[in-house]
């Protein structure tokens, strides 16, 4: 009896810790529209952490456009000169995990250019994403972004898109 407390105790002891989906990582692409005209393309690398939460290292550029009451030649070849970039780091809170899906809160600072002026900034997002067989994720945000010293402070809008694990 002793030597099988002990052989457990050993065993115990000097194992480590796994969690599911610990350490999994994935290359993202999300498209979409965004509040003020704006269309938004992003990619990014993702790796997940303990308990489902994760941290995302990303870059988007997008254009915004101006009203198409006037159809002019003119004015639509200035009207998609209104471009940004950007990146960030987001750090991904997990909120609620399903079988095949998870709901997170993602949270950080982002920088870029718009229309060549730097700006800083915060997003908060929630992101929903659904698991596939095949390790592919189908993931759709609901992205906001707070950004500062430019014209195009708020920046609200719906992704959809995919990642890829590797």
């Amino acid at each position: 009896m002793k030597k099988i407390l002990l052989s457990l105790l050993f065993l115990l002891s000097f194992t480590s810790a796994v969690y599911a989906g610990e350490g999994d990582q994935f290359f993202h692409l999300n498209t979409g529209v965004m509040f003020r005209n704006t269309i938004n393309i992003s990619f990014g690398y993702e790796k997940e952490l303990n308990y489902d939460n994760a941290y995302e290292i990303f870059g988007e550029a997008g254009c915004q456009w101006v009203n198409f009451s006037d159809c002019t030649e003119a004015y639509n070849e200035y009207s998609w000169k209104n471009y940004f970039w950007g990146g960030g780091i987001v750090y991904k809170k997990s909120l609620v995990r399903w079988r095949n899906s998870t709901l997170r809160f993602n949270i950080g600072p982002v920088a870029g250019s718009f229309r060549g002026d730097c700006f800083l900034g915060a997003e908060g997002s929630f992101e929903y994403s659904y698991s596939m067989r095949n390790g592919v994720k189908i993931i759709v945000t609901q992205k906001n972004n707070v950004c500062f010293m430019h014209g195009d402070t708020f920046r609200n809008g719906l992704l959809i898109g995919f990642k890829i694990p590797f």
